[in-house]
């Protein structure tokens, strides 16, 4: 008995040493499997092109490491829902697997990728299995679903062999990280501590995902299709009536989610009263009186690509004629800095998408009377800087707000996707504008597409002038609730 049960605990053991992945089907990203080999050669270019430029080496062995996402919990066996990948790392493998890490190891000629992965948390993988689904634990096959050259266990990670002299690159928010990865990561990074080391990675990286591809375009035009949609059937169903934002917060999480395995891209933002003047509110839970205006900052995830719009619309169907004014001010702005994208300007850039806001702002903020004509240009730009103290545009992809190393300085290249958001937010008590208009805060975002011809507004389906505004409005009583 003394022997059987020690032969049934070692079993235990090795079966806990398994490493898996949850049954995934790599189809399902919409990216081809030839994309995601064409992404780590192009990584492989720019660490090679930046050794030889930068380090002035000829020959050399490097390492790239990218630690996957961590599955978060809100508490015991609950995690929090739906899981999201680390975006670069997904970018380069397509793996939906937590606690993973991914090792590129090369030089001047090769190279070559091992995806490390985590062993079952469980006793087996059958009783995995039988609580969270099929996985697959054949190395050969998942080096065949990723493209990728070997699969170890992350255990493994610090006893991997690299070779001598490599210049590591990594993200240097790895080491803050709480993950399963930090205990095995921490080690190995100390290998590397006599070494040429680059811990901006991210900034390679950026560069190649500031600029999709085309099937890149389709994936994000198809979220931002689908996110129209949404807001449609949104604003249709905003009766007169409706007591509480968090009502129009479910409606709109409804009409994302129910459309084409689609998820929230993050948690919307839907201020009555005002209170969009609260930049990042996100109660959504107060009550909402029969004159308020609404804006609705919300957007949908396709396969993982992100949408993101604003809209806004009073709730009695009309604006009030201050309302209308200043709602007409920040649509003509928009529409102006995208006619500058279509202009044909060789050297557009984000920062300067930033100056012309102003600019425009100040101008028909002026004309309208609603900024005095006497102040001079100095204390006009400063009153611009509080009214509308956000950016007018992120960069948009696998994260809403994408690839952030990427600076305002940047020149913006065909093949980016970025949003066009001009804001306006007057707090009840500024006293640089008319009382009127006090307490007025919005913003309109639509997404873009840079081409070689200038750009494509994604977005374009869902409603922002303000007669198809009031159609929608006006066909609140007979639309459907489904």
């Amino acid at each position: 008995m003394f022997i059987m049960r020690n032969i049934s605990i070692m079993k235990t053991f090795i079966r806990r040493r398994h490493i898996y992945i949850d049954h995934y089907d790599l189809s399902s990203t919409g990216i081809s499997l030839n994309e995601y080999h064409q992404r780590r050669h192009s990584l492989i270019n720019l660490i090679r092109n930046y050794i030889k430029t930068e380090q002035k080496q000829s020959s050399y062995n490097f390492t790239i490491c990218l630690p996957s996402s961590t599955r978060l919990f809100m508490g015991p066996d609950v995690a929090y829902f739906p899981f999201k990948q680390q975006s670069d790392f997904y970018y380069l493998t397509g793996c939906m697997q937590p606690d993973a890490l991914l090792l590129l190891n090369g030089n001047d000629e090769t190279f070559s990728t091992n995806l490390f992965l985590s062993s079952c948390p469980m006793n087996s993988i059958n009783d995995y299995e039988r609580w969270y689904g099929p996985t697959i634990t054949d190395k050969d096959k998942i080096c065949q679903i990723f493209g990728i050259d070997s699969v170890h266990s992350i255990d493994k990670l610090n006893s991997f062999k690299i070779p001598s002299s490599s210049i590591l690159f990594y993200n240097s928010q790895i080491t803050d990280d709480t993950s399963t990865n930090k205990k095995n990561l921490i080690p190995f990074l100390k290998n590397f501590s006599s070494s040429i080391v680059c811990n901006q990675l991210n900034h390679f990286l950026h560069s190649l995902r500031s600029i999709k591809s085309l099937t890149e375009q389709n994936l994000i035009r198809h979220a931002c299709q689908l996110v129209s949609k949404a807001f449609i059937k949104t604003i249709k169903n905003c009766k007169k009536n409706i007591q509480n934002e968090y009502l129009i917060h479910a409606r709109f999480q409804y009409e994302c989610t129910k459309l084409e395995n689609t998820s929230m891209a993050f948690y919307p933002v839907v201020a009555a009263n005002g209170r969009s003047n609260i930049l990042h509110y996100q109660n959504n839970n107060q009550p909402i009186n029969s004159d308020d205006l609404i804006m609705l900052d919300g957007g949908c995830l396709y396969k993982q690509y992100a949408s993101d719009v604003t809209r806004f619309w009073p709730i009695n169907g009309r604006f009030s004629s201050s309302q209308q004014q200043l709602y007409e001010i920040l649509l003509t702005v928009q529409k102006d800095l995208i006619k500058y994208l279509n202009s044909g300007d060789k050297f557009i850039t984000r920062g300067k998408l930033n100056i012309l806001t102003d600019q425009y702002m100040i101008k028909y903020l002026r004309e309208e009377f609603i900024l005095s004509r006497t102040i001079d240009d100095d204390h006009a730009k400063r009153i611009i800087n509080y009214l509308c103290p956000t950016s007018v545009s992120h960069h948009l992809g696998l994260d809403v707000h994408d690839c952030e190393s990427i600076s305002f300085s940047e020149k913006l290249e065909s093949g980016n996707v970025i949003t066009i958001e001009p804001g306006l937010y007057i707090p009840l008590d500024c006293t640089d504008v008319p009382s009127i208009y006090r307490g007025f805060a919005t913003r309109l975002e639509d997404d873009v597409l840079l081409t070689d011809q200038g750009c494509e507004v994604l977005t374009s389906m869902c409603p922002k002038e303000i007669n198809d505004l009031y159609r929608l409005l006006d066909e609140r009583d007979n639309s459907d609730i489904d």
